[in-house]
């Protein structure tokens, strides 16, 4: 089975139409449980690079509350969104209908190129394939980013694990991600069961 047709991303897409059918537009939806934990995720993320100006590809957008996020904090973003939840894509458009928001699976679809691809919590129902495809899913946000990447995952160093979820191992991670490039950088700083990577094209400054 190919990372690109393996059948997890139609079922990952059940399961997330299933909660916005449930919740409506509420981080519970999402599986964060709590906002306090979307935008804790949200800052780290948006800490990869000064994002003023860029063009910024959010993968597994949800909502595209991540959107209303940069608008706060940065100027002239240009966000674009992409998820693989008809649900979740539909509410996303009415919420922010002049947004470049659509179904796709950057596996499978063309996304195109942006300064900066995000992803916030798109690995840990990728079940037993999971290793694989994570690394996938890297590769491929790193081949849509002229300039950075930032994603973020469970932790396998978290002190408590949830039954059926993915946690993976920053340091293996960590090591995949210096394959695609030297310029890397792992946050474990601020959630104990989260870390978040960021990846560039360039050394930082």
């Amino acid at each position: 089975m190919t990372a690109a047709g393996n059948p997890v991303f139609a079922a990952i897409g059940r399961y997330y139409d299933g909660l916005v059918a449930k919740y409506g537009h509420d981080p519970r939806a999402c599986d964060y449980g709590r906002a306090e934990s979307q935008a804790i995720k949200f800052k780290v993320l948006s800490e990869v690079t000064p994002l003023d100006g860029k063009r910024v590809l959010d993968v597994g957008c949800g909502f595209a509350d991540y959107a209303a996020y940069l608008s706060r904090r940065f100027r002239d973003v240009a966000y674009t969104g992409v998820d693989i939840s008809a649900a979740m894509v539909a509410e996303a458009r009415r919420l922010h209908p002049a947004l470049p928001i659509r179904a796709a699976n950057v596996l499978e679809d063309d996304v195109g190129t942006y300064d900066v691809v995000t992803a916030n919590g798109i690995f840990y129902l990728l079940g037993a394939d999971a290793p694989a495809l994570t690394r996938a899913l890297i590769a491929r946000m790193f081949a849509s980013a002229t300039e950075a990447v930032a994603f973020n995952s469970l932790s396998a160093w978290a002190p408590d694990r949830e039954p059926g979820e993915y946690y993976a191992d920053p340091a293996e991670i960590m090591d995949y991600c210096r394959t695609l490039t030297p310029w890397v950088a792992l946050r474990h700083d601020y959630h104990s069961r989260d870390f978040t990577v960021y990846l560039y094209r360039e050394r930082r400054p």
